[in-house]
């Protein structure tokens, strides 16, 4: 009837507005996440999901670790391997800050950070940086030299085979693993004649404190350092007049570094070990051991 007409016209002004306030909300909603994300310093850059041992998969604290923006359900780790995103930024809550992430499917999670990747200023040991992996990729084809050969969260041999340290290999590819340590899950592909291949964790950028140096690009020992120095240095020994190069290529670099200087002299005094009581100092007076 005409009435009914009339009724029904005057109800779309009350349905449109309802309409429009409900889709207000759910933006609201939508975009109330963003207004909390604070950006760092790895803001936009790309990542993928590593592949991980077994024995990590079945640890729970990477099985828990992420979760939704909005909720606290956890997402299992099998479920985000090698899935491919972004890093949108920080996000703090309840006196947590966690690490914001969106995948190429624009699924948002979030990642606790522990205490250890705030002080340090760290990405979650199985993210890894699409721009390291890439730069990883350009020594294929080249030669290093092995330095770190006794753990296996620096260096996977194959069964049977004996590595040295300083022994010069050829890289013929990249993975993205990890098995365990802090360190960035990008490995390099070693040449063998056996079926298995090793392979070597990424150094990056060459390090000079509290992480160590897995390889050498260049030759690592030149001989004129001498007979004497060398063999000590392949022993992992040290002895007084040492360069902190030599140091560093014989036990490693030092976690923590402390300089000073005065009008006589300039020194440093290296640490080794984080645990007290087992701590080793070092003291160097103009790039020469003087001192451990």
């Amino acid at each position: 009837s005409i009435l009914s007409i009339i009724k029904s016209y005057k109800l779309i002004p009350i349905i449109n507005l309802f309409v429009f306030l409900f889709s207000s909300c759910i933006s609201i909603k939508k975009n109330s996440n963003d207004d909390y994300i604070i950006k760092n310093s790895w803001s936009g850059e790309a990542f993928l999901f590593s592949d991980v041992s077994d024995q990590l998969l079945k640890q729970k604290y990477i099985n828990r670790g992420w979760t939704k923006i909005n909720k606290n359900k956890s997402v299992p780790y099998f479920k985000l391997k090698k899935r491919e995103g972004i890093i949108l930024g920080n996000y703090f809550s309840k006196q947590k800050e966690y690490l914001v992430i969106q995948l190429n499917n624009h699924k948002i999670y979030k990642w606790e950070k522990p205490f250890w990747q705030i002080k340090n200023n760290s990405l979650p040991d199985h993210l890894c940086l699409i721009k390291d992996l890439e730069e990883a990729k350009k020594l294929k084809g080249k030669y290093i030299y092995l330095n770190s050969i006794a753990d296996d969260t620096a260096f996977i041999k194959v069964p049977g085979m004996v590595y040295n340290k300083f022994k010069k290999v050829k890289i013929i590819g990249t993975r993205v693993y990890q098995n365990g340590g802090r360190d960035w899950p990008i490995w390099l592909m070693i040449e063998s004649k056996n079926d298995f291949i090793p392979m070597v964790r990424y150094n990056g950028n060459k390090k000079t404190v509290g992480k160590q140096n897995y390889y050498f690009i260049n030759q690592p020992i030149p001989k004129v350092w001498g007979e004497d120095k060398i063999s000590k240095i392949i022993l992992g020994e040290l002895s007084l007049g040492m360069s902190s190069e030599q140091v560093r290529i014989a036990i490693g670099n030092p976690d923590v570094i402390n300089n000073t200087s005065s009008r006589h002299s300039v020194s440093e005094q290296w640490i080794y070990g984080n645990v007290v009581g087992k701590k080793k100092y070092l003291s160097f007076e103009y790039d020469k051991l003087i001192s451990m």
